[in-house]
């Protein structure tokens, strides 16, 4: 995890990790519990269970980053008798619809190279008791119990059914041989199990049997109660997830430029552009795609982000040249280090236009160089012209800095859950014939600063799945006669003026549309 606080050092979530008191007992570090005027103590469905931290985990960072999220009233970090970290904790948010939001985003978070597992909480705040003699009347078995359990919240015991009512034989059967004892909170259920010596309560000459009872499932008029708080990774498009691994690890929105098209030969060039806000890290993907089989080449671009991340669980720290020959396989062809240069690959036999992959490397590292706040201001200002596409440039002497403005939406995304803040920016690359690639390559060199041996790379093959569910509409080209057409547009993003309703914000100024 990158250092949130310095980065979030002035904002509310800084401040509010901050003043958390911090309290080291039995055998746990407890960050809270906030004191909320005039508020009642948040359920266990607004708690999340999260395994696998690492024990070298920043709490500040993580409190700042969960912050961001929402309020939290809570954060339960388990340790051993070394006073260093188990590896998992709870997180309990101050409203359900948070904790929603951080189940989502937690799934998606690396700290040192890792993903967190994590899950709704239990809400473990209820005893289950069994073996209790059923010649015990139940209002007496609560009083007794009151006295034993002197914290508890709720009783539940159960009359006999009408085949117990009367046994041959034996006494009288007043009730079930069971009952359920609540407490208000898990800590005091905890503290109330832990004093039973082992898990048994001895009353009426019995043993009474005690453990956990199933978490209760409880109605509510939210409708957010109803929700289910599993998310299938499988069910969301790569898009989606792209858009996910970059709002959760608080990296920039990514770009995604389209560069040449070659109708006749069934060719698109396209690339993406991943940063990291923190340590200056990005990385550049570059993709000749033949579209013969396609059905929508921007879900494919963001599938190839996808899994580049999750190769390396981060930024990946190269750049990669890939083809595309058909909607199932696509071969890596290239990597470079970030001083690299293409001139040294050699690389001009591969590709159909090698001058068409050239020009998107440039252009993506002269946008990676720039502010991603003023990158996205400048994206969403093209909009407020009134020519016919819109259009904007990064730095008016550059060659390679001209650009064509696409709607975030415009093949229809699907809103991420919880109202997640879903900006994107859509680019295509305003080509010049006449533009001396060579010397574009030499000037770009002084972008980048780290140094780093080239890399001896072998081809390889990658697997596609995005290609396999047809789209409503075709994605096979992006160039200036489909942007002016809108053949590019999904058909529910056909507009007839530039829109001035675009006000997406970075993922650094709210994860929240």
């Amino acid at each position: 995890m990158e250092s949130y606080c310095e980065y979030y050092k002035d904002s509310v979530a800084y401040k509010a990790a901050t003043s958390m008191p911090i309290i080291l007992e039995n055998g746990r570090k407890v960050f809270g519990p906030q004191k909320i005027a005039n508020a009642a103590i948040p359920t266990h469905r607004c708690e999340l269970y999260v395994a696998r931290m690492p024990p070298q985990l920043d709490e500040l960072d993580f409190l700042v980053w969960l912050h961001r999220i929402g309020q939290v009233y809570e954060f339960r970090l388990m340790m051993n008798s070394c006073r260093s970290s188990r590896g998992f904790a709870y997180i309990r948010f101050t409203k359900e619809r948070e904790a929603l939001a951080g189940l989502e985003m937690l799934k998606y978070l690396y700290i040192s190279g890792e993903r967190l597992q994590v899950s709704p909480s239990e809400g473990k705040n209820r005893l289950f008791l069994n073996c209790i003699p059923r010649n015990i009347p139940i209002n007496l078995l609560e009083e007794s119990l009151k006295l034993y359990f002197p914290k508890m919240h709720r009783f539940a015991a159960y009359r006999p059914m009408k085949e117990e009512l009367q046994e041959k034989g034996q006494e009288k059967v007043l009730n079930r041989g069971f009952a359920f004892v609540e407490f208000a909170n898990h800590e005091d259920a905890l503290a109330a199990k832990k004093r039973l010596t082992p898990c048994r309560v001895r009353m009426w000459g019995a043993d009474l049997k005690v453990q956990w009872a199933k978490p209760r499932e409880e109605k509510s008029r939210d409708p957010m109660a109803y929700r289910d708080f599993s998310t299938n990774d499988n069910i969301k498009d790569d898009c989606s997830r792209l858009r996910l691994y970059c709002l959760a690890n608080n990296w920039s929105i990514p770009v995604i430029l389209y560069g040449r098209s070659f109708r006749s030969r069934n060719l698109q060039y396209g690339g993406i552009l991943l940063k990291n806000i923190f340590s200056g890290l990005h990385s550049i993907i570059i993709v000749e795609i033949n579209v013969t089989s396609m059905w929508d080449i921007h879900l494919l671009l963001c599938e190839l982000a996808v899994q580049m991340i999750e190769r390396h669980s981060a930024i990946p720290p190269y750049s990669y040249i890939i083809r595309v020959s058909s909607n199932t396989k696509a071969e890596l062809v290239y990597l470079l280090q970030q001083n690299d240069d293409l001139y040294r690959a050699n690389l001009e036999a591969e590709f159909y236009s090698f001058t068409a992959v050239r020009e998107l490397l440039i252009a993506l590292q002269l946008v990676a160089a720039h502010n991603s706040k003023i990158v996205l201001n400048m994206y969403k200002r093209a909009f407020l012209t009134h020519n016919p596409v819109a259009t904007f440039c990064l730095g008016s002497n550059h060659p390679l800095g001209q650009f064509y403005a696409i709607l975030p939406k415009f093949r229809n995304n699907p809103k991420l859950d919880n109202d997640f803040n879903d900006m994107e920016i859509n680019l295509l690359l305003k080509v010049q014939e006449d533009v001396n690639t060579t010397a574009s390559v030499i000037e770009i060199k002084a972008i980048n600063e780290i140094s780093a041996k080239r890399t001896i790379f072998k081809s390889e093959t990658l697997f596609l799945k995005s290609q396999k569910i047809p789209k409503i509409k075709r994605l096979r080209y992006v160039d200036i006669e489909a942007l002016i057409s809108k053949e590019c547009y999904d058909t529910q993003q056909y507009i007839n003026s530039n829109p001035v309703w675009i006000a997406g914000q970075t993922y650094q100024d709210a994860i929240y549309n």
